[in-house]
């Protein structure tokens, strides 16, 4: 019995371990697809300046869920999977949304849209950081 508890536990741990949430504060998520205009007009804006502003902060993560086909959906859903937002991904219906989610409560924050200038989007992740 405590073999199959012992074995038990380690499963669990293991399977916890491959699914955790990010240790970041926010994950910032783009939802996205080729076929919407709004998305096209921006992407430039999202993949040129706001995810490279982000890349190296240790409070944000920004992921891009990409909603145009069934395989850039499955291309993208390790790496929502891996930020704990992939619920929240499949749920999302509307492109050209930015969700500000915070990790450890799994609850969007906020959502804006990708037309916003980078600086009005800036402004809605500070806002939605928590307070340390």
């Amino acid at each position: 019995m405590k073999k199959i508890i012992l074995l038990f536990s380690l499963s669990l741990l293991v399977f916890s371990a491959a699914f955790s949430q990010t240790s970041k504060k926010l994950v910032v998520m783009v939802t996205r697809a080729n076929w919407c205009p709004t998305c096209r007009a921006n992407e430039g804006k999202i993949k040129n300046e706001l995810i490279p502003a982000y890349s190296s902060s240790k409070d944000v993560l920004v992921v891009i869920n990409d909603v145009t086909n069934k395989r850039t959906k499955n291309k993208a859903k390790p790496l929502l999977q891996s930020a704990g937002v992939y619920e929240i991904a499949q749920k999302e219906q509307a492109t050209g949304v930015i969700s500000l989610i915070n990790p450890p409560t799994g609850k969007t924050i906020n959502r804006i849209y990708v037309s916003y200038s980078l600086a009005e989007i800036k402004k809605g992740i500070e806002q939605a950081l928590p307070k340390s």
